[in-house]
């Protein structure tokens, strides 16, 4: 079922099955297409994760004073590409599946994973470690409005006085799209997302970040070129939003 402009909740039982499957399909000539999707286009996976890498991290201003969390990390995508860099990396994913798959791929040092929902980043959290440096990337497309929101208040609670945050997000072009409990030949899965419009996601993430003295420093599709993004009514689109101390 595909839903225009009307809000209705997807299941996330649904999207934790489906992301256990995507985890039994792992291989590693291609491992980013669990994600990333794709699956009998290995050369357009690689070529849009070196796209979005080399887009977005030179905004990320990393160093080794960077401790960085990554929300939905999936495989550690990230952590791949910041490691070496980077003082500390805590990805955080719902699926057991994909973390333990994360954890086979990296066992850096500075490098950690942890199980668990977004919505319980206070009990995850519980150490009360901050992070200078937070990633968003593919994660409100899975939650329902009520929880992006549950999310973005509790990420700003573990943000350091001076933080750069990346959001990207697929996004509806024209209006809101829900996808639920969707058969997609593509993925040959049930599929379940919300692509929200930006405006509509400006709404729900302001309370937490755009009133705590975040300010959206950049923002655009993320993809210019035709040939990366295959998609009519979706589009990825990227924030990059920044604290200063005061």
């Amino acid at each position: 079922m595909r839903v225009k402009n009307v809000k209705t909740d997807i299941d996330y039982n649904m999207t934790k099955d489906f992301f256990r499957k995507r985890a039994q399909k792992y291989n590693n000539m291609n491992p980013y297409s669990v994600t990333m999707y794709q699956d009998n286009n290995p050369e357009l996976v690689y070529k849009r994760n070196q796209f979005e890498k080399e887009k977005l991290i030179g905004y990320l201003n990393l160093d080794k004073n960077s401790k960085v969390l990554d929300l939905a990390c999936g495989i550690g995508r990230w952590a791949d590409a910041t490691k070496a860099i980077v003082g500390s990396y805590l990805g955080v994913d719902f699926s057991e599946e994909l973390i333990s798959i994360a954890r086979q791929r990296n066992n850096c040092s500075n490098v950690s994973f942890a199980v668990g929902s977004s919505v319980e980043l206070d009990t995850l959290l519980k150490d009360s470690r901050l992070f200078n440096r937070v990633l968003i990337f593919g994660l409100f497309m899975y939650l329902n409005d009520r929880d992006v929101i549950t999310t973005s208040c509790l990420v700003e609670k573990f943000c350091e006085p001076e933080t750069i945050i990346c959001i990207r997000e697929p996004i509806g072009i024209d209006a809101r799209l829900t996808v639920k409990n969707h058969f997609s030949d593509e993925l040959q899965e049930i599929y379940n997302a919300v692509y929200r419009t930006r405006d509509q996601l400006i709404v729900l993430i302001k309370p937490a970040f755009l009133d705590k003295g975040f300010d959206i420093v950049k923002e655009d599709f993320l993809f210019n070129d035709v040939n990366l993004n295959n998609r009519k009514e979706t589009a990825q689109y990227y924030f990059i939003l920044k604290r200063k101390k005061h």
